[in-house]
């Protein structure tokens, strides 16, 4: 069809006549080549109006708003009109096996440890159409588990199966089933445990691949368009094309933003200067009595002057503390020995986030609280480290009385 377009378009640059396709009309063709009413006149004339309508449409503000397209450099994908596809079955069978390889959960004197992968079926991609993302995945896993009683040498192993993981379901739905291999005396309150703890933490890991799969792994899958120039729109001719500006952003799940955040972006600004900030405090508890410090509301609210008013501890739920000055979302819970969230504080470039972690290390006859946070604005990275140390460590030492130091 272009061939035979660019063919038409040079007979008429060679025509004898010298005509331009504006002021080509029925009076203009020459009656001297062709009759009036000749098939070739009408063909002609046919054509010359449907050419004329095609380069209207073509310039910038006129004719069909669906012909309007956005600027690209590379002219890759313009306006992200097509189709495309990112294979993310490799990503995902690592990222799965790092998030349950390894995944520890305990009650009491028993304590469950997911081990190896045994089985992992499935595929995952990352559709990108319009300028919206579809994410299409279906996996089935089995994961080795082994099981122990404190005071006693006997192991308790089996497997959990994980049938259903796919975008059908969201990770609170996804079905947790345990087969235990090894009979033994101890195989009830391993099960219990399973089923009391087990099942939420497998979720909370499958939620995370979940959303790095939507937020982090599409990254690059939406093409990004030049600064938008304004349209000449001429009267009668076209509307205005809305250029929404969601068009240049990895669109997650609508998720309403943290208390306290007008922004419902989680990833850290990528011109923003940054830097990272730690501290570490010892305190005269066992590790499980300072994880429920630092995780249970109410002991929240002890520490931090009642100011937890937003407060979902799961995988993805939010939180905010002291009038909404500092919030975020968790992202991984691993009891009693880390928390993983993201965190800001309202004086914060907005949308940006850092990236939080709270290890908890038994030593013995105390424990240590390390506060790691990588992705601070370098311009308040003093105030966040006074701020983690002041208004977290210390308040937690002063309210309990943990602390190995004076104030």
């Amino acid at each position: 069809g272009l061939l035979l377009l660019f063919g038409c378009c040079l007979s008429i640059a060679r025509c004898p006549w010298k005509c331009s396709l504006s002021t080509v009309t029925s009076e203009t063709v020459p009656t001297t080549v062709t009759a009036r009413n000749s098939p070739f006149r009408r063909g002609f004339l046919s054509f010359s109006s449907s050419l004329q309508r095609i380069l209207a449409m073509a310039k910038w503000g006129e004719g069909d708003p669906r012909w309007i397209v956005e600027e690209r450099p590379d002219a890759t994908n313009v306006n992200n009109w097509h189709w495309s596809e990112k294979n993310a079955t490799p990503w995902s069978k690592d990222r799965l096996k790092e998030l349950l390889e390894g995944l520890k959960f305990e009650d009491g004197s028993a304590s469950v440890e997911l081990t190896t992968i045994k089985k992992m079926e499935g595929e995952a991609t990352a559709n990108n159409r319009k300028a919206k993302l579809i994410f299409l995945f279906e996996w089935e896993l089995e994961v080795n588990f082994v099981g122990r009683i404190a005071g006693s040498e006997e192991e308790v192993k089996g497997h959990v199966e994980i049938p259903n993981l796919s975008d059908e379901n969201d990770a609170d739905e996804v079905d947790v089933n345990t087969t235990v291999s090894s009979k033994s005396p101890m195989e009830a309150p391993i099960r219990h445990l399973i089923n009391k703890k087990g099942v939420e933490a497998v979720r909370a890991a499958l939620g995370v691949y979940i959303r790095e799969l939507k937020e982090e792994f599409s990254k690059g899958l939406i093409l990004p368009t030049e600064k938008p120039k304004a349209q000449v729109v001429s009267k009668n001719k076209t509307t205005i094309v809305d250029k929404k500006e969601f068009m240049n952003n990895v669109v997650t799940d609508a998720k309403k933003p943290a208390a306290g955040d007008a922004s419902p972006a989680f990833a850290p600004s990528s011109d923003v200067p940054t830097k990272s900030v730690s501290c570490v405090e010892n305190f005269k508890v066992p590790p499980a009595r300072l994880y429920e410090v630092l995780t249970q509301k109410e002991l929240v609210n002890a520490w931090a002057n009642g100011s937890a008013a937003v407060w979902d501890l799961r995988a993805d739920g939010e939180f905010a503390l002291f009038g909404g000055t500092a919030s975020g979302r968790f992202l991984r819970i691993e009891e009693p020995r880390s928390l993983e969230f993201t965190w800001r504080l309202k004086s914060f470039p907005a949308g940006h986030y850092a990236h939080v972690v709270f290890t908890i290390k038994d030593k013995g006859d105390s424990t240590d609280l390390t506060i790691d946070a990588n992705n601070v604005p370098e311009t308040l990275a003093d105030e966040t480290q006074n701020g983690f140390s002041r208004y977290y460590l210390q308040a937690i030492s002063r309210t309990f009385g943990y602390g190995s130091r004076f104030f």
